[in-house]
């Protein structure tokens, strides 16, 4: 790839050459380092969703990927891609919506029903194309759980997850119980939250989640 492709690379790289290299190593080397800032970037993002800082890792996302939000760009990077995707619909999903960003406003509830339609889409679209990892699973149904009509669907995947025993993580049975309750089977709801309480490094992360 000729090294004039990366001319786009933030300009902050440049400081990074402290002698000019020749011509075919400086290209290596600058592509070495976009990578690594790149998937940097995504780490970073992943972080900050783990801590609920939702705005926080959109924002970096949307720094590293501006295009994020079209469902079928493509980028040298496209794995990273994809993961900056999931971390910008997770956020939208975990915030109710209420990330503010180009194309998705977010300052009027239909607004917010909007957020989160994209996000629920964009997981499954995932899924579609051959992720069927139980992470990816759970985090389709965590989105699904947002939206009344598709609720019925959130609940049967994570219950074949919980059925099977391979339940990813403490929120996915935090989301479980929560559809559980919202459907009236208390028992239940029980046994999810006491799962959830397993695998939570506090109880207060069990509490419901995913329906509103």
């Amino acid at each position: 790839m000729p090294c004039t492709r990366l001319a786009l690379a933030p300009l902050a790289l440049l400081a990074m050459f402290a002698a000019p290299p020749s011509p075919a190593s400086a290209c290596m080397n600058e592509v070495e380092r976009v990578v690594d800032v790149t998937n940097q970037a995504i780490r970073t993002a992943e972080e900050l969703l783990a801590r609920n800082n939702y705005r926080g890792a959109a924002k970096v996302v949307l720094g590293t990927f501006p295009k994020v939000l079209v469902a079928d760009h493509q980028t040298r990077r496209q794995a990273l891609f994809h993961r900056g995707q999931r971390i910008v619909a997770l956020a939208q999903i975990r915030s109710g919506g209420d990330i503010r960003i180009a194309g998705l406003p977010a300052r009027t509830d239909a607004d917010r029903e909007v957020a989160l339609a994209w996000a629920a889409a964009t997981l499954r679209l995932h899924a579609a194309r051959g992720d069927t990892s139980v992470v990816l699973t759970s985090e389709l149904a965590e989105a699904l759980a947002q939206r009344p009509a598709e609720r019925h669907e959130a609940h049967a995947l994570l219950k074949e997850l919980a059925d099977a025993d391979i339940m990813p993580t403490a929120r996915a049975w935090s989301v479980l119980a929560a559809l559980e309750q919202q459907r009236g089977d208390t028992n239940a709801a029980a046994r999810a939250t006491a799962r959830c309480k397993e695998l939570a490094p506090d109880d207060a992360s069990c509490d419901p989640k995913g329906v509103s």
